[in-house]
């Protein structure tokens, strides 16, 4: 007899294992199958529960692709809001905002770091003879200037047996370098000006540290849509997690994208086992 068909073969065991379900009484004579029969039979059992498992596995995976395309593209948007960020919006944020008036305090000191007591302190505006406050240390050399205007300012430090001290500064709230004065007559005036030396940020460093961070944040942005575009095709797992690690540096709306990416990292990570390199390990 002709050897059957694989059709024939799977036609006829559909068959009786139809007739088994309406009838469950009657007994199946299992010499009835053949070799080929019983492996066509593990096949169709098998095989659904197989592509059952990896789809949904699959499924996962794709879930995690959304999480990391999502934060990355809320990176984007981040790093588009700080390059398109107005340089007058800048100056009137609390970053530039300069106070009405600030405190000022200091310490006079000899060369050898002795505090001097009751010594002169006289505030000038720049370019006036006019005194605006007076005020004399204590016994521990300190001396304190409230409410100065933040503009350019003269201290003069003045002391019997030693030389004056004049500096010319701009006013910031805080502590102010020691004067250090050295012996000699009142009268000689040592002039020091520290209006070159005035920290703070300006207005140009502001507007290029946050170009830079926009730009940055777009390229990591769009670094994580690359590792979006990894997960789904599954052939690197290593490279994908490298470059969705990577995209967390976009901060997509501050907390929210990084969260994302983490959650879509985890997820991946589950699913290593479809990747191409590990399978190959």
């Amino acid at each position: 007899m002709a050897e059957k068909t694989y059709e024939q073969r799977r036609s006829e065991l559909r068959k009786r294992v139809q007739s088994q379900i309406d009838s469950p009484n009657e007994q199946v004579h299992y010499s009835d199958f053949d070799q080929n029969d019983e492996i066509m039979e593990e096949e169709i059992v098998v095989k659904p529960m197989i592509d059952l498992d990896y789809d949904e596995r699959s499924k996962l995976r794709m879930i995690a692709a959304i999480a990391i395309l999502i934060g990355s593209i809320l990176g984007i948007i981040s790093g588009g809001i700080l390059l398109q960020g107005n340089p007058d919006d800048l100056l009137n944020s609390s970053l530039f905002n300069e106070a009405e008036t600030v405190d000022l305090t200091g310490q006079v000191l000899t060369d050898d770091g002795v505090a001097i007591n009751n010594a002169t302190i006289q505030l000038y505006e720049d370019n006036s003879n006019s005194v605006i406050q007076t005020v004399i240390t204590n016994d521990n050399g300190y001396f304190q200037l409230e409410d100065v205007k933040p503009e350019t300012m003269v201290i003069r430090v003045v002391k019997e047996d030693f030389s004056s001290l004049e500096r010319t500064f701009i006013a910031e709230d805080g502590l102010m370098s020691p004067f250090t004065m050295k012996s000699g007559e009142s009268s000689t005036i040592i002039q020091e000006d520290f209006v070159g030396s005035e920290g703070g940020w300006t207005l140009e460093a502001a507007v290029a540290l946050s170009t830079f961070l926009g730009v940055m944040t777009i390229i990591t942005g769009f670094v994580g849509i690359q590792a979006s575009v990894e997960t789904r095709r599954a052939s690197r797992y290593r490279r994908t997690q490298y470059l969705a690690g990577i995209s967390l540096f976009s901060r997509g709306l501050i907390w929210i994208g990084p969260i994302l990416i983490l959650a879509g990292m985890a997820l991946n990570s589950l699913v290593k086992d479809q990747y191409e390199d590990y399978l190959e390990e």
